[in-house]
Formats: C-alpha cells, sequence, structure tokens
C-alpha cells in the first residue's frame, strides 16, 4: 500500500519539508496525511496538504474534519 516513506533521521528536515517532499517526488495530485497528533495537523497543514484524524490513535484533535475509527476506513473515505 505504501511506495515511499521519509522520516526526521534521513535529512534532519522538520515533518512538514518531509510531507512536503514525499508530494513532489511522487508527483501526488491528491495526497492525504494520516495522523493522531495535533503536530501531525499542523505539519500536514504547513505542507499544504489534507488530513485524516486517525482517532484510534495516542492523541486527541477537536472537531478533525475527517477522521477514522480504524486503518480500514480509509478505503470507504470520499473526498
Amino acid at each position: 500500500m505504501f511506495q515511499d516513506f521519509e522520516c526526521f533521521g534521513n535529512y534532519g528536515l522538520p515533518k512538514d519539508k518531509n510531507i512536503r517532499m514525499i508530494v513532489e517526488r511522487n508527483n501526488l495530485q491528491n495526497p492525504v496525511y494520516v495522523g493522531d497528533t495535533i503536530w501531525d495537523k499542523e505539519s500536514s497543514e504547513k505542507a499544504g496538504v489534507d488530513f485524516i484524524y486517525a482517532a484510534y490513535g495516542f492523541g486527541k484533535i477537536e472537531n478533525p474534519k475527517v477522521q477514522i475509527q480504524n486503518f480500514e476506513d480509509l478505503i470507504t473515505l470520499e473526498f
């Protein structure tokens, strides 16, 4: 399901820069970032990528636009 990833340890860049790098490197047209913390949400917004809140994770986000209760929910989402 995943073809690419990036992490801080590779280039020492913040999360928003890593997200943007993946988007550009793969020429993604409608990317989304799935995360469970406010830092994930803020980083995806800063990178210009839509955010999906993984409510089953560790963090709490108030009034997310889109949320999933489990990973399989991604299959049924429509944008």
